[in-house]
């Protein structure tokens, strides 16, 4: 097989496929749908912070063959394997990698306002909240320290063009701290999209664009509602898969 062939197979197959480190943080939907929210094709530059196996950025990537991304990663091994992905998928030319704290992200040479969308997926998950994970490189991916949130809006900030958007996904019962942080960081919500489990359950996750510097007011799009049936029949909805065809291999009777 050609390294052509394999590329379009690659892409064919995409997300299945990417390669995540033994032990480390495997993206789940929510990635997928932050992708998908951003929207790649109106943007040249992107900056993802916390990119992990950098399955948001190739996402966006695959989506428009003029934008560059740069992931931010504070795990060598993740930001190595988001590397490896980036050329199984013939993007390495776009795809760049950055080893650095977001909260020192001053100090790892990306400019200031240089990302016309910076996206990010945080860890979300408080320190006492659940039980932690196997092992560190895990812990770090889900669960936040204190002051996370701040960092990575007020990094997304930093990076960010006047006029740029910031999205990022976060659950919805915390949606006044990212609002607050946003506002702190001149970054203001133009538009969210509430996320369900299920028709009758509440929102659980929130998808948020903010703007530097732009003008008030918020768009509220329609909610997307992940699930659908009972039991063995649980599947993902015709919605969620029209929304985000990546999900698909996850859907469930298809």
């Amino acid at each position: 097989m050609s390294n052509e062939q394999e590329i379009a197979k690659a892409r064919e197959y995409f997300p299945r496929g990417l390669f995540q480190p033994e032990g480390t943080f495997r993206f789940s939907m929510d990635a997928l749908l932050l992708a998908r929210f951003a929207g790649a094709a109106k943007y040249r530059s992107a900056v993802d912070l916390g990119t992990g196996c950098g399955v948001i950025g190739l996402t966006m990537l695959l989506e428009n063959e003029r934008l560059v991304v740069t992931g931010v990663e504070l795990q060598q091994v993740l930001l190595d394997a988001a590397k490896q992905n980036a050329e199984h998928l013939g993007v390495t030319e776009r795809f760049n990698g950055a080893l650095a704290d977001v909260g020192a992200i001053r100090a790892c040479g990306l400019a200031a306002e240089s990302a016309d969308v910076v996206v990010s997926n945080p860890p979300y998950r408080r320190q006492n909240q659940g039980r932690h994970a196997a092992t560190q490189e895990r812990t770090c991916a889900l669960f936040e320290t204190e002051g996370a949130l701040a960092a990575f809006v007020q990094a997304a900030a930093f990076l960010v063009k006047n006029k740029g958007a910031f999205c990022c996904i976060f659950p919805s019962e915390r949606l006044e701290e990212l609002m607050d942080a946003c506002s702190q960081n001149k970054l203001t919500p133009k538009r969210m999209k509430f996320i369900h489990s299920k028709a009758d359950q509440n929102s659980t996750l929130v998808l948020l664009e903010a703007r530097k510097n732009g003008n008030c007011g918020v768009v509220v799009e329609s909610p997307l509602v992940m699930y659908s049936g009972m039991g063995d029949s649980t599947a993902l909805t015709d919605g969620t898969l029209e929304y985000c065809p990546y999900l698909e291999c996850n859907a469930r009777g298809r």
